[in-house]
C-alpha cells in the first residue's frame, strides 16, 4: 500500500499539490489564528513607566454580571473605566510579608504647552518615580506649582530646567515650573507632578518585594488579602498602565476563534471537493484495482493516504509563514484600533501544534468522507469508454447541506426579530450557514442553472455556447468546485460586508442624530469643558455643556436588555439638555438631572417597571456602584437607547475624569454655521482645542464596529485564497484530463480558439451560477439587516461592493481556464488524441 501511494503522489502531482497549498493556507492561518488566542489570554504588555515594580496591583478589570436574583455569575465583560483602587488598598498591601515597599501610581492624561511647543503627556504621581527604573532620581520631589519631566518630554517641549509650563489636567489648567529632568532619551515622555496638583486617584499600587521573599507567595497573598484587584507580575505589568490591555482580551480572542473557524470549514469544503474530483478522474483506474483484487476498503484507504501524506507535508509548510501572517495581523489590529500599541503578541509552540493536528484531522475528516465513492467502484466500470462516470451527491453531503440551508433561513428570521446593535450576531453566522449549504449542493445548482440556461444556449448542435450548456450537464459533478467557490467568494463576501456597511452607516448616524449641537469643542485632557463659561457667554452661543461618554449596568431591577454589552451611557448638563439634545421629554424634568440621579429611555423605565423618584441600582464603567435616583423618561431611537447621568457624576468614574467634548448650541437669531467661527475665535490661542461638528463625535460614539469590520475583512481574503486554490485546482485537473476530448474536437474541425471558447464558456457559466446561488445567500444578511436598521441596500456603496466582488470572481476563474486551456492544446492532436 505503501508503495501504491507514494506511486500515486509522484504521477498525480497537480491534484495533490493543491492539497498541499490547502492545508499549507489552513495551518499557517490557523498558526495565525492560534496566536491571536495566546495573545488575548496572555495579555503580554511590558511595563514601562513602572517597570522597576516587582508586582503591580490594579482594579479587576472585569466586571461580573448577576442573575434575576442579584448573585454573582461566571459571565464576565470588560469595564469600558479604569477600574481604580480603594484608599485602604495600599495601607492592607503594606502589611502582607515579603513587601519591602508600597508605591502608590496615578495615570493622567495631560496637555502641556511651553513658549515653544504644545503636546499631550502621559502625566504621573511624583511617588511612582520610585517604580519607573530613572535612574538615578533627585532625593527632592516637585513642589506645588512645580513639575519634573523626563529627559524625552522635555526634547520634545524643548523645555528646560526652570521654565513656565502650562498644564492640563482633568480640565484643568495649571501655571507650573519645570523643577527639574531627570532620566535618559530612553526613558517614556512623562510628566511628574506633585501630590497636591491633582485629586491622585488610586490607580496601581506598585510592589517592592524584600530581597528574600518568594514571588508567586506574596503574588498570592496579595490576590487574598486585596478583594475586586488583579495582580500582574512580569510581561502582564503593562496592563497598569493602559486599561485597553486588559480590554483587549475579547477582541483577539474573538477575532482568533471565529477566524479560526472559518478556516476550518472552508479548508475542510475545499479539500473534499479536491478529494471528490481526484477521484472521479481516476475512476477507471480504481477499477481496475478493483479488478485485479482491491476492496474497496483498500481503495478508499490508498485515496486517504494520499490525501493525508500531502495534507501533512502542507500543514507542516504551513507553519513557518504562520507567525509572519500573525505579526501582519497583530500590527493591522494595532493600527485599527482593536488592539492597543503596547499589547505585544504571544507565538509559543502551542499555536504550532494546534495547526498542525487541527488541520491533519479536519483533511482526515474530509478525505474519508469524499474518498467513500472509491469503495463503492466497481470492477467492470474498467471497461467503459466514457469519461464521464454518473456522480450523485451523496447523502451525507444531502443532509448537510440541507441542514446547512434551513440554519441558514432559521438565522435570517431571527436577524429580523433582532435589535440593530445585535443584528451582526446572527446577520454573519447566516450567510456563512448559506454560503456552506451552496457549496455542498453546488452539483445541484449548476444542473439547474444549465437547465435554466438552455434556451438561451442551446444544445450541441448551436454552436460553442451550446456545447459548452451540454458539457456543464454531463460534467457538472467536476465544475461545480467552480460553482462552489463564486458562492463562498460573492455570498460571505457581499452578505457581510454590505450588511456591514450598512450597520456602520446606521450607528454613525444614529449616535449623532439625538444630538442637535450646532458645533462641538473637542480637546486633550478635558480642555474643552474648561472653556464651557467662557463660551456660554459668547453672543452667538445660547448653550454650551460638557459632554461626556462612558458605558454601565443597571443591576437593580434586573435588565435583561444588555446582557451581551453595557449600556452606553452620555453625561451632561441637564438643565442645558434640551438645547443640545432631541430627545422628546416624556416624564420628570432634565432639569432634574442633578447629584446621583439618571434618565432613562421610557420604554426602558416601563420594562424595568420603575417611575420618576424610583432608585435604580447602576454599575459605572470603573466597578463603583451606587443608587441612581430616575429624574427623567424621554424617547430616544429603538435600537440604540443611551443612558442620561449628570455630566460631574459621570466624569468621577471615567477614566480621562475630565469631558472630552463640548456641545454647543446657536442662541436664538443666530445661523447655525456662525456659531463654529464664533467660538473658534475665542478660542484662539488653545493650540489643544478643536471646533467642528457632529461628525466629530461618531468615532467616539463606535464601540465594536471596527472588530466586525476586521472579522469580515479576515473572512473574505480567506475565502478568496480559498477560492483561487480551489478554482485553480478544479479548472486545471478537470480540463487537464479532458485532453483526449478537446483532441476529438480539432480533429473534427474545431479550432484552437473555438476550444479555448468552449472552456471559458464553462467556466463563466459555472462562475455566474455561483454569483446567482450567491445573491440569494446575501439576502439572508442584507436583507434582514436592512430592514432593522431602516438602510437600503441599493445606495452607491453596496453596489460597488457587488461590482467589486464580482470582478473578484472573474480574476478568480477566468485567467485559470485561459491558462490552462492553452497548456491543454498543447502538442500534435493525432498523440494527444491516441493518449488515454
Amino acid at each position: 500500500m505503501l508503495t501504491l501511494i507514494l506511486a500515486g503522489l509522484r504521477h498525480r502531482t497537480a491534484a495533490l499539490l493543491a492539497i498541499v497549498v490547502s492545508a499549507g493556507l489552513g495551518s499557517a492561518l490557523i498558526v495565525m489564528c492560534g496566536a491571536m488566542i495566546e495573545t488575548g489570554i496572555r495579555l503580554s504588555a511590558p511595563a514601562e513607566r513602572i517597570g522597576a515594580a516587582d508586582l503591580v496591583v490594579i482594579g479587576d478589570p472585569s466586571y461580573t454580571m448577576l442573575n434575576r436574583d442579584g448573585e454573582q455569575t461566571t459571565d464576565l465583560r470588560p469595564l469600558p473605566e479604569r477600574h481604580r483602587l480603594s484608599a485602604s488598598a495600599a495601607e492592607a498591601a503594606d502589611g502582607i510579608g515579603g513587601v519591602a515597599q508600597i508605591v502608590p501610581v496615578t495615570f493622567l492624561d495631560s496637555f502641556a504647552r511651553s513658549a515653544a511647543r504644545a503636546l499631550p503627556l502621559t502625566a504621573q504621581n511624583w511617588a511612582s518615580v520610585a517604580v519607573s527604573g530613572i535612574d538615578p532620581v533627585p532625593v527632592a520631589g516637585p513642589a506645588a506649582g512645580e513639575v519634573v519631566l523626563t529627559a524625552a518630554a522635555a526634547d520634545a517641549l524643548a523645555a528646560g530646567e526652570d521654565e513656565d509650563l502650562l498644564l492640563t489636567m482633568e480640565g484643568r489648567t495649571l501655571s507650573v515650573r519645570t523643577a527639574a529632568v531627570i532620566g535618559g532619551p530612553e526613558d517614556p515622555a512623562t510628566v511628574f507632578f506633585s501630590e497636591e496638583a491633582a485629586g491622585n486617584p488610586l490607580d496601581a499600587l506598585g510592589v517592592v518585594l524584600a530581597p528574600d521573599a518568594d514571588l508567586s507567595v506574596v503574588r498570592a497573598a496579595l490576590q487574598a488579602e486585596l478583594a475586586d484587584v488583579r495582580v500582574l507580575a512580569g510581561d502582564g505589568r503593562g496592563a497598569a498602565e493602559d486599561p485597553a490591555v486588559s480590554a483587549a482580551r475579547i477582541p483577539a480572542i474573538i477575532v482568533g476563534a471565529v477566524t479560526g473557524g472559518i478556516v476550518l470549514t472552508v479548508l475542510a469544503t475545499v479539500i473534499s471537493g479536491v478529494v471528490a474530483l481526484s477521484v472521479r478522474q481516476r475512476s477507471r483506474e480504481i477499477s481496475l484495482l478493483r479488478a485485479t483484487g482491491a476492496t474497496g476498503r483498500q481503495v478508499r484507504a490508498l485515496v486517504v493516504g494520499e490525501v493525508m501524506a500531502a495534507g501533512l507535508l502542507g500543514a507542516l509548510l504551513g507553519l513557518v509563514p504562520g507567525i509572519p501572517l500573525a505579526y501582519l495581523l497583530h500590527l493591522g489590529m494595532q493600527a485599527g484600533g482593536a488592539l492597543p500599541k503596547g499589547l505585544e503578541l504571544s507565538a509559543g509552540p502551542v499555536p504550532l501544534a494546534a495547526a498542525a493536528a487541527v488541520t491533519g484531522l479536519v483533511i482526515r475528516l474530509a478525505a474519508g468522507l469524499a474518498a467513500r465513492t472509491a469503495r463503492r467502484s466497481r470492477p467492470i466500470d474498467a471497461m467503459r469508454e466514457a469519461e464521464l462516470p454518473p456522480a450523485r451527491i451523496g447523502i451525507i453531503r444531502w443532509l448537510a447541506g440541507i441542514l446547512f440551508g434551513l440554519g441558514a433561513v432559521a438565522l435570517a428570521v431571527l436577524t429580523f426579530l433582532m435589535p440593530p446593535a445585535l443584528v451582526s450576531a446572527t446577520a454573519g453566522p447566516a450567510v456563512l450557514a448559506g454560503t456552506i449549504s451552496a457549496a455542498l449542493l453546488a452539483p445541484a445548482y449548476l444542473r439547474l442553472g444549465a437547465a435554466a440556461l438552455r434556451p438561451v444556449m442551446g444544445d450541441h448542435r448551436h454552436g460553442v455556447a451550446g456545447l459548452a450548456g451540454t458539457s456543464i450537464r454531463a460534467r457538472a459533478a467536476a465544475l461545480s468546485t467552480v460553482t462552489g467557490a463564486a458562492a463562498l467568494v460573492f455570498g460571505i463576501g457581499a452578505g457581510n460586508l454590505v450588511s456591514s456597511s450598512m450597520l456602520t452607516a446606521a450607528a454613525a448616524d444614529a449616535q449623532v442624530e439625538t444630538i442637535t449641537a450646532d458645533a462641538v469643542v473637542t480637546g486633550a485632557a478635558g480642555a474643552a469643558a474648561e472653556r464651557a463659561d467662557e463660551i456660554a457667554a459668547l453672543p452667538e452661543v445660547d448653550a454650551a455643556t460638557p459632554f461626556v461618554t462612558s458605558g454601565g449596568w443597571i443591576e437593580r431591577p434586573y435588565d435583561a436588555s444588555h446582557r451581551d454589552r453595557h449600556w452606553p451611557v452620555r453625561g451632561l448638563d441637564g438643565a442645558q439638555a434640551q438645547e443640545v439634545l432631541s430627545n422628546r421629554l416624556v416624564a420628570g424634568g432634565f432639569a432634574d438631572l442633578t447629584g446621583a440621579s439618571v434618565a432613562l429611555p421610557v420604554d426602558t423605565a416601563a420594562a424595568l417597571g420603575v417611575d420618576i423618584g424610583d432608585t435604580i441600582g447602576f454599575r459605572f464603567g470603573d466597578g463603583d456602584g451606587a443608587e441612581l435616583r430616575v429624574a427623567a423618561t424621554y424617547e430616544d431611537l429603538p435600537g440604540y437607547e443611551n443612558l442620561l447621568l449628570p455630566v460631574e457624576l459621570l466624569t468621577a468614574h471615567t477614566s480621562d475624569r475630565a469631558p472630552a467634548a463640548l456641545l454647543v448650541s446657536a442662541s436664538d437669531g443666530t445661523a447655525a454655521d456662525a456659531v463654529a467661527p464664533a467660538v473658534e475665535g475665542a478660542l484662539n490661542g488653545h493650540p489643544s482645542l478643536r471646533v467642528g461638528d457632529r461628525s466629530a463625535l461618531e468615532v467616539s460614539l463606535q464601540e465594536g464596529l471596527n472588530i466586525n469590520a476586521l472579522i469580515n475583512g479576515l473572512l473574505l481574503l480567506v475565502v478568496l485564497a480559498y477560492a483561487m486554490v480551489a478554482v485553480t485546482n478544479t479548472v486545471a485537473v478537470s480540463t487537464l484530463g479532458r485532453r483526449r476530448e478537446l483532441a476529438m474536437l480539432r480533429l473534427t474541425g474545431a479550432t484552437r480558439g473555438q476550444v479555448r471558447r468552449l472552456l471559458i464558456t464553462e467556466t463563466a457559466v459555472c462562475a455566474a451560477v455561483g454569483i446567482a446561488i450567491a445573491v440569494i445567500v446575501a439576502c439572508a444578511a442584507v436583507l434582514p439587516t436592512a430592514v432593522v436598521v431602516g438602510a437600503s441596500p441599493f445606495t452607491p456603496l453596496p453596489l460597488a461592493i457587488a461590482g467589486a466582488l464580482c470582478a473578484a470572481v472573474a480574476l478568480t476563474t477566468m485567467p485559470v481556464a485561459t491558462m490552462t486551456a492553452r497548456r491543454a492544446m498543447r502538442g500534435p492532436l493525432s498523440a494527444t488524441a491516441d493518449t488515454m
